[in-house]
C-alpha cells in the first residue's frame, strides 16, 4: 500500500473536497460558490486534481465513443 507523503492539514482537505466535487461532476460554478472562489482559473488550476476515478471515467467514455464509431 502506498504511503501518504504529505502532512494532513486543513488545506489539503480543501483540495480533496474540491477534487471530489469535480469527480462527482458537479458544475464548476457551484463548486466555486461553495468554496468562495471568484476566479475559475484558481479553482481549475490549483484545486482540482485528476483522480483515479476521473481517469477511469475518461477511458470508459473513450471506449464507448470508439465502439459507437466503428459499429
Amino acid at each position: 500500500m502506498d504511503r501518504i507523503k504529505k502532512a494532513a492539514t486543513p488545506h489539503i482537505f480543501r483540495h480533496t473536497h474540491i477534487s471530489m466535487r469535480a469527480e462527482a461532476e458537479i458544475d464548476i460554478a457551484t463548486i466555486m460558490r461553495r468554496v468562495g472562489h471568484d476566479d475559475m482559473k484558481t479553482t481549475m488550476k490549483i484545486y482540482t486534481h485528476v483522480t483515479d476515478k476521473m481517469k477511469k471515467m475518461l477511458l470508459k467514455g473513450l471506449k464507448i465513443t470508439s465502439e459507437a464509431f466503428f459499429i
